[in-house]
Parts: structure tokens; C-alpha cells; sequence
């Protein structure tokens, strides 16, 4: 005899539409007790819109929902979360205002003996000892806006912890995170699948979605093309599934295509975040800049474009001179895609076509008049050159996926001519497809000259992508790889302090 599966959750025939845009397409998708089942595929697929319909964020338009044998099909998401239903999602939803133990406790009060007081104290040692099993070392009384992107994923799952989970959604949680921590997340998962909690994974590192789930789901174009056991597909497989081709991966050339310097930063200082960092990246090089989340890696590039404060140093451009300022580094063509794409990159709630030239208004205005064909037309055609999935160019940019959204952060600066791009994440969030063509741009814009500083923490993409990797530490440089040295072993050694290496200060 088979073994009896009881689903804890059955989807049927769900459809969703944004307008005349059909998002969801007559989509099945069961969803086993103790199980972690994993959903797939490129940006606009519909992964998000269906884990939004089963946490009740967003309303089906057609189709049931059954969790634990109750039609939830049009419950308030209220009862939805009461019922043990949580979903983490792709970018922290948090009050920046607020400290890590307020947003902890927002919607989840603790009350003392009587029942009648918030118990302050009990709600910080509850939080504690969970940032503490996450391994977590930021203080409950920090504010949400001081944490990276990663510890402010953390915060969210401390969140959903503190309740009676009985289905846990992660929406592409792995994004900003090292390997290590991907671990450490990955065995809270475990653990809590262990206990009971069944688990939807949203992820776009298909390693990682074979290592953790038990059944992948594959959706493309908002419909499901295949449901397979994680232990008889691979990563090829569910690439063709995905996009209906090969996927190529993307390596650089480990000769540089120049010897002459473009950008040369010396003693940089940003109090708290950057300590006497020095580096140069020559024409036509991909410099990668890896270690650990909260290393300092994001506030070099933003001291470096100068968003941060600077206290000591210099950045100089071959062809433009010093850089102190936003306003000069952009005038240098020099350009920044930030790690947060959400608040630092895009305005969520103007259209596509409206972030798109808004870097772009010196070539579509003339004696502050703007040339809306010309916006047009410039839109449309860096919409084409990235691919961005949308219904129009007048399209809310909030309404994109996340990786769509990371395509319109680095097509608004590709009319500038820039000479100088510092990338921070390129891939985070992305899809297999997308992802290939981002490192593909990369690749070509740095053949034809142009100085790339990039940021990962994805270990394959900064090794692959790099000419040399500088790796830093404490907000310092703790060594730099080149050629045979560049290995995800010498990386960690170097990011976790167990090693000095090459030129680092």
C-alpha cells in the first residue's frame, strides 16, 4: 500500500487578472502536511501573485482555496493569519521607525498575568531568545532602518515565529544572504518543518530549492507546466521547464580588456560602516566585492557615489577627477543600482516609463520642457532591450515582480553612457532567464570598456562574474583574489577572518 498524503492545503483552478493582463491561469497547486514544496519560475510567472492569493493578500478571481479541509476561498486575511498562515515576503515589510522588538510584537500582544497589560519585558525575552536561534546578533531595541536588508528577512521570521504556525510562506528569502546564513535559515526551516509547519519556498537559486524541498511546482506565463519530486528533477530540467530553453552560464574573461584605471578610491572613511579602504578598478574590469552581510560592502559603494558621509579619503575618475558628491559622480557617469531596490532605486508608485527616464530628463527636456515622445520612445526602447514583463509602460512599478523591478533599476541609467556602474545584489531576486541576461549586459558593457563595481553574496555569480574579488571584513579590506587564487573557500576564509591575502589594507 501507498502512503496516504493529506493535504493541508488544495488550490483549484485559481485564475487572477490585473485588468486584461491574466496573471494566474486556471492553477491547481496542492500543498502536503509536513511537507516543503517549493514554486519556480521567471519573473511574472505568477509566484507571488498565488502565495499572495493564499495569504489572503490579494483576492482570487476565479477558483477555491481549501486549508485544513475549510474553504478559505474569500476569507478576510485576518482569519487567514489566525488560522496559522504567515507569509514572509521578498522585501521586508516593516516599520523603519520602529525597533526590531515594536515591529516584532506590532500584531502579536503579550499580556501579563491578569490579562489586561502589555508585558513589555516577556515580549523582549521571547524576542531574544529567538534572534538568538537564528543567530542573530542586532540588538531588539534597534531601529528597523539601521539593519540590512538580510537582518531586517530575520526580523520577519522572528515575527511569524512568535505564532502558532501551522503554513509558513517564504518568498525568495535567500536573496540577500550568505551561504552561511542560508544554512542557518535552512536548518530554522528544517526545524520547523520538524515540528509540524508545512512550508511554501519561493526561490530563484534552483541549488537551493533542490536542497530544501521534498516537490517543486514550475509555473510559467501563470500557468503550472510540471509538478516534480525534487529527488528526480535537476536544475537543467527546471530551467527548460521555466523558460523553454538552455540557460548558458555566464563567465568573464579573466584577463582584464585594459591596464587603465578608471576609478581609484584611496583611504576612504565613513565613520561606523567604511575604515581606510583603498582600491582601483580599471577599464573594461568587473571588480567583485564579497563577504559577510553587515561587512560594509553597500556602504562603500554608496560612500563611493556619495550618499554616505565621508570623514577621510578620496575617489578620483580617470576621465572626470575627484568625486565628493552625488551630483559630481553623476556628472562623472558614474552610476549606482542599489541593494534595496524598493526604497533606494525606484519610485514605486509612479509608472514604468516614468523611472525609466527620470535619469534619462537632460535628453527628452529642453529649456525645462519636457519631450514626452521622446520619454516614449526612450522607454520603450530600454523596456525592449531588458525585457521587462509588463502590461504597458504606464504600468505602476510597484505592480512588477521583484526581478522586473531589479531590470528597471539598471536600464534607467543605460542612456547616460556611463563609465562607472557600481552594482550592488545585480541578481537578487531574479529569475534563471533574467539573471543570465543581467550577467550577460554585465559581461558586454564591461568588453566595451566600462568599470564595473559589483557586490554579491551570491558566491557562484561573484566568482563567475569577477576579474578580482576584493573582500571585506569589519568595513575593511581583508584581502584580494585573482586568477587561481579566486575560490568560494578563500572567499569565506578571508570574510570570516580566518586568512589575509594579496593587496588588502
Amino acid at each position: 500500500m501507498g502512503v496516504l498524503v493529506i493535504n493541508v492545503l488544495e488550490c483549484k483552478s485559481l485564475s487572477k487578472w490585473y485588468g486584461e493582463a491574466a496573471v494566474l491561469k486556471n492553477v491547481d497547486f496542492n500543498l502536503a502536511q509536513n511537507e516543503i514544496h517549493a514554486i519556480v519560475g521567471e519573473n511574472g510567472a505568477g509566484k507571488s501573485t498565488l502565495v499572495k492569493i493564499i495569504s489572503g493578500l490579494v483576492p482570487v478571481d476565479v477558483g477555491t482555496i481549501k486549508f485544513e479541509d475549510s474553504d478559505r476561498t474569500f476569507a478576510h486575511i485576518r482569519e487567514i493569519q489566525n488560522s496559522g498562515v504567515t507569509l514572509i515576503h521578498q522585501e521586508p515589510r516593516l516599520f523603519p521607525d520602529l525597533s526590531v522588538l515594536e515591529n516584532v510584537c506590532v500584531d502579536y500582544q503579550v499580556r501579563d498575568g491578569k490579562g489586561k497589560r502589555f508585558n513589555w519585558k516577556k515580549a523582549e525575552e521571547e524576542t531574544k531568545e529567538l534572534l538568538a536561534q537564528l543567530g542573530c546578533s542586532f540588538s531588539v531595541h534597534s531601529p528597523v532602518k539601521a539593519l540590512s536588508v538580510a537582518d531586517q528577512q530575520m526580523v520577519d521570521m522572528v515575527s511569524a515565529l512568535r505564532k502558532k504556525l501551522k503554513l509558513l510562506i517564504v518568498d525568495e528569502p535567500t536573496a540577500s544572504l550568505t551561504p552561511s546564513e542560508v544554512a542557518r535559515l535552512f536548518a530554522t526551516i528544517r526545524k520547523l518543518n520538524a515540528s509540524g509547519v508545512s512550508i511554501i519556498f519561493i526561490g530563484h537559486r534552483l541549488e537551493e530549492v533542490l536542497e530544501i524541498s521534498t516537490r517543486v511546482t514550475v509555473l510559467k506565463d501563470g500557468e503550472v507546466v510540471a509538478v516534480k519530486k525534487t529527488s528526480e528533477t535537476t536544475e537543467d530540467e527546471l530551467i527548460r521547464l521555466m523558460v523553454g530553453r538552455n540557460i548558458a552560464a555566464s563567465k568573464t574573461d579573466s584577463r582584464s580588456s585594459s591596464k587603465e584605471v578608471s576609478l581609484k578610491v584611496s583611504h576612504l572613511e565613513s565613520p561606523g560602516f567604511v575604515a581606510d579602504v583603498s582600491f582601483e578598478v580599471k577599464k573594461g574590469e568587473i571588480l567583485g566585492i564579497g563577504g559577510l552581510v553587515g561587512a560594509g560592502r553597500s556602504e562603500l559603494l554608496e560612500t563611493v557615489f556619495g550618499l554616505r558621509k565621508r570623514t577621510a579619503g578620496e575617489v578620483v575618475s580617470s576621465n572626470h577627477g575627484s568625486i565628493k558628491t552625488v551630483k559630481q559622480a553623476i556628472s562623472a557617469r558614474v552610476a549606482l543600482v542599489p541593494e534595496d531596490r524598493a526604497h533606494n532605486g525606484l519610485f514605486l508608485n509612479r509608472s514604468i516609463g516614468e523611472n525609466l527616464v527620470i535619469t534619462n530628463l537632460n535628453l527628452t527636456s529642453k529649456g525645462g520642457k519636457r519631450n514626452f515622445g521622446k520619454e516614449t520612445q526612450i522607454a520603450n526602447e530600454l523596456i525592449e532591450k531588458f525585457r521587462v514583463k509588463l502590461s504597458s509602460a504606464s504600468q505602476l512599478v510597484r505592480e512588477l515582480s521583484g526581478g522586473n523591478q531589479q531590470k528597471v533599476s539598471l536600464a534607467k541609467w543605460l542612456k547616460q553612457e556611463v563609465e562607472i556602474l557600481l552594482i550592488d545584489e545585480p541578481s537578487r531576486g531574479v529569475d534563471v532567464g533574467s539573471k543570465s541576461e543581467i550577467h550577460q549586459f554585465l559581461n558586454n558593457s564591461a568588453k566595451d570598456g566600462m568599470a564595473v563595481v559589483m557586490v554579491s553574496s551570491d558566491m557562484r555569480e561573484l566568482i563567475e562574474l569577477s576579474h578580482r574579488i576584493i573582500v571585506m571584513r569589519n568595513g575593511r579590506i581583508a584581502g584580494e583574489l585573482s586568477g587561481s587564487e579566486i575560490s568560494e573557500e578563500a572567499v569565506l576564509r578571508l570574510a570570516s577572518g580566518l586568512a589575509t591575502a594579496g593587496k588588502g589594507n
